[in-house]
């Protein structure tokens, strides 16, 4: 049944620290950790695509997969390929978008195009540099989950903190940090090249900033033109107060300006989640909470105002602190904006005024040669 799926391996990292592992030319998914009693669950796959579906269907949130194609990744010689995950009709945004970028990095260096190979460069670098974040969040959860389940001490609902808890918010912080970067350099990208440049045209015409290198720049700069493009107008809305580019800006902004995000406001424990089967097995996971009122914990911490108030309130806060479920988890919320972004690269790369191209190898009876080729529409990735 299985004789002609491709040979590789795939691990599926899912939201709470749980994994979903397919051997090569298995149709068998097996579930880590074991369930609550100490069970193994598995599920089967008809076809090799079917598994995000499978998983899905029993309300698994799919964060990303590493796929194991070559006997050096088990070995551990060279690392394993992992994908951000997106649940959309592209599964592989970020994926996708890698390659656009590469390519236009390519194509700008044959168009002699300085500013586009060198911004194509950095969006690409970027784009790699998120998926791996995500990755090694995700990777921070499992060894949280990891532990509980040898201490065998999971109790649904139970707020904890322990060696590894500050460890997962830690790279929670660096994956806003990347996130960050390439927000600005797309931000940056769109600025000089949309509207075949007509907005930084614009904008040097009213004598204002000459180049625009962040995203509160290119706001300044887009709140100056009349009229927008599609893509600018989207780019305005999203970081216009409950945008999700003006979130994570103030969630970045927390961490980078003020005050670590899991003692910003009261002191946020992580929680053991059951998650349930519907034949009523049950899943252990770690939930790691966001503040529900972020905007409002940073406006107060960048007033620094009074700060004995983690004092005098230290009883109120506590209470609060075990009440916390959050508006949002880390790592589910980490891979939402790895999505947003990935899809944003791919948008963004549709202003370039070069098309893509990828390199052309080509073996003759003198030897091999060298060469590139339009790869044609964005569409194709």
């Amino acid at each position: 049944m299985t004789k002609n799926w491709p040979p590789c391996g795939r691990i599926v990292h899912l939201a709470g620290g749980l994994t979903a592992q397919v051997e090569p030319m298995s149709d068998q998914v097996i579930l880590w950790p074991q369930s609550t009693d100490g069970k193994e669950v598995q599920i089967s796959i008809p076809t090799f695509g079917r598994l995000y579906y499978a998983l899905e269907k029993y309300d698994f949130c799919i964060v990303g997969v590493e796929f194991i194609t070559d006997q050096s990744e088990y070995l551990g010689e060279a690392p394993t390929q992992f994908r951000g995950y997106a649940k959309q009709q592209k599964i592989w945004p970020n994926w996708d978008a890698f390659q656009l970028w590469r390519s236009l990095a390519l194509s700008s260096f044959e168009a002699k195009d300085g500013l586009g190979y060198d911004l194509s460069n950095r969006i690409s670098y970027q784009l790699n540099a998120l998926n791996d974040k995500l990755k090694n969040l995700s990777i921070k959860y499992r060894d949280q989950l990891n532990a509980i389940v040898l201490k065998n001490d999971f109790i649904d609902g139970q707020r904890f903190h322990d060696g590894f808890t500050n460890l997962v918010y830690q790279e929670f912080h660096s994956f806003l940090f990347e996130a960050g970067i390439l927000r600005d350099y797309l931000c940056e990208y769109v600025y000089n090249f949309s509207s075949t440049a007509g907005l930084k045209l614009t904008h040097k015409n009213s004598e204002k900033i000459k180049e625009i290198t962040t995203a509160n720049g290119l706001l300044k700069a887009l709140n100056n033109v009349p009229e927008l493009s599609e893509l600018e107008e989207q780019l305005k809305v999203s970081m216009a107060p409950d945008g999700w580019l003006f979130e994570l800006g103030i969630y970045r902004d927390l961490v980078m300006h003020t005050a670590p995000i899991s003692i910003a406001s009261h002191h946020l424990y992580a929680i053991q989640i059951v998650h349930e089967f519907p034949d009523g097995k049950q899943l252990p996971s770690v939930r790691f909470p966001l503040p529900d009122n972020i905007e409002s914990v940073y406006k107060d911490r960048c007033r620094r105002g009074d700060f004995r108030k983690y004092i005098e309130q230290f009883d109120a806060l506590c209470e609060k602190s075990l009440d916390e479920y959050g508006k949002y988890d880390c790592l589910e919320y980490a891979n939402k904006i790895h999505g947003l972004l990935s899809n944003l690269a791919l948008s963004v790369g549709g202003l370039s005024p070069n098309e893509p191209k990828r390199m052309v190898f080509t073996k003759t009876h003198e030897g091999k040669n060298a060469g590139t080729k339009f790869i044609g529409t964005t569409d194709e990735f």
